[in-house]
């Protein structure tokens, strides 16, 4: 597992600015200087960012990870650790701050675990889609998007689709954007599906233009979007404001 990444699901800027006050070191800086200098000024391990956390915060780690949750404070820290990296001390975190730097990842795209999944009609809703998975990564909110989080090299084959699939599965929140005609996409349908069935989270952001009554009929029902909450935007901008209000 990403170290870095990890500590940038589980704490957001004003933690990690707590924990500086609290060790007397600086605030300014992006999220990840603000890890590294926990990291390189306050020499902090993996153990003290989870001792930092709250029960509450620790316990929600656990259930994300299909973790154990009962026992006391120091048994989840110690569950969590020991899930996250079999062995710190061996970890080379300076060699992962190199690559931080120099902007490369180790990671493949297609097998990260990711906050949000964008679904979307691609010839009526790509532009909003792509502003929007620009502004939440901005905001250290990993966003999938097929068009640019599977290899390229997978268009057309069997792998896109499971990738795709592996991608629902991996996400708790499944945000569409109901633009014109998504009732008619193919691969919107699949997507759905696949959300339902495994209990995902829905998030709908409609086209202030359109009625909110819209019917999708899947393969084994006919779903009306008008059942569930939507949010109605009137640009990019306003849909990425909105969402992120909706996350933060």
């Amino acid at each position: 597992m990403n170290l870095r990444r990890f500590i940038r699901k589980w704490f957001c800027k004003n933690d990690l600015k707590a924990a500086l006050s609290y060790k007397g070191l600086r605030l300014s800086g992006t999220i990840d200087v603000l890890i590294d200098r926990l990291r390189f000024e306050a020499k902090w391990s993996l153990y003290d960012f989870l001792d930092f956390m709250s029960n509450d915060e620790l316990k929600d780690v656990c259930r994300w990870y299909d973790l154990t949750v009962s026992g006391r404070k120091k048994a989840r820290i110690k569950r969590i650790y020991e899930f996250i990296t079999s062995d710190w001390k061996d970890y080379d975190w300076e060699s992962e701050h190199k690559t931080q730097k120099s902007g490369k990842d180790t990671e493949p795209h297609w097998v990260r675990r990711y906050d949000v999944f964008i679904a979307y009609r691609r010839d009526t809703g790509l532009d909003f889609a792509r502003h929007l998975k620009n502004g939440l990564e901005r905001e250290h909110i990993p966003a999938f998007l097929d068009i640019v989080d599977i290899p390229k090299e997978f268009k057309g084959k069997q792998t896109w689709i499971e990738t795709r699939n592996k991608a629902i599965r991996r996400t708790e929140k499944f945000l569409l954007i109901i633009t014109h005609r998504i009732e008619t996409s193919k691969e919107l349908k699949e997507e759905i599906t696949i959300a339902r069935d495994n209990d995902r989270t829905f998030m709908l952001y409609r086209d202030h233009t359109l009625s909110p009554q819209i019917t999708i009929a899947l393969e084994r029902e006919k779903i009306d979007l008008s059942d569930f909450q939507q949010i109605s935007f009137s640009s990019k901008e306003d849909l990425l404001r909105k969402v992120l209000t909706a996350l933060k």
